[in-house]
């Protein structure tokens, strides 16, 4: 292995997985550095919402240390297996809410009249506006993106999580293009949804 626990940004991925395999806090910390970001985006791909896209991120680091200090965890490719344990987790979150929300819709109040149907009071509506206006906005901002741009971006985040190597043969393009490509597309993202924050502070001043 041609780096130590205390270099890891020297490390390859492979060797990175080796020692995080082996219990390494410090090669779990160069890996979420290096690989966060790709998962947070496969979620927002996926449609999901970015505070929950990062949230849900967090718990995935988590649960695969979690695995690994179990001695569940016995391979980790990088980005492949977090991108598909938060998609995974994704999925789920997805029917909890689903049911909870139809066990909400089915149960009514003997106060109350018909249409009056009683909902979980953890649920937020002004939150899930403000979530949904935030994913429309970056929707639309991909959507915007030239043909070419898309097409890389949901493959590279899709949830076969492929490398980069792996699109630049597929789509017959250079890896730095990829690369340039994804840095593009993520940069505007970032603008709409700082521009959005920005829109919010002014709002509340």
């Amino acid at each position: 292995m041609s780096c130590g626990t205390g270099d890891c940004r020297q490390c390859s991925d492979a060797e990175l997985a080796a020692l995080a395999l082996a219990g390494h806090a410090l090669a779990w910390d160069e890996i979420v550095r290096r690989h966060g970001h790709r998962v947070v985006v496969s979620l927002l791909a996926r449609g999901i919402a970015l505070d929950v896209a990062e949230e849900l991120t967090q718990e995935t680091w988590l649960r695969l240390v979690q695995q690994q200090r179990a001695g569940r965890l016995r391979s980790l490719e990088l980005p492949g297996l977090a991108v598909a344990q938060a998609c995974w987790l994704a999925r789920e979150a997805g029917r909890t809410r689903a049911r909870r929300e139809a066990l909400a819709g089915r149960v009514l109040s003997p106060e109350v009249g018909p249409h009056e149907r009683v909902t979980d009071p953890s649920v937020d509506p002004e939150w899930q506006t403000m979530q949904r206006e935030r994913l429309e906005v970056v929707m639309r901002e991909i959507d915007r993106c030239p043909a070419r741009a898309r097409e890389v971006f949901r493959t590279v985040y899709g949830e076969r999580a492929p490398s980069h190597a792996e699109v630049a043969r597929d789509l017959g393009m250079s890896v730095q293009r990829v690369r340039q490509i994804l840095c593009e597309v993520r940069a505007r993202v970032r603008a709409v949804l700082g521009e959005m924050e920005g829109e919010d502070e002014r709002w509340s001043i």
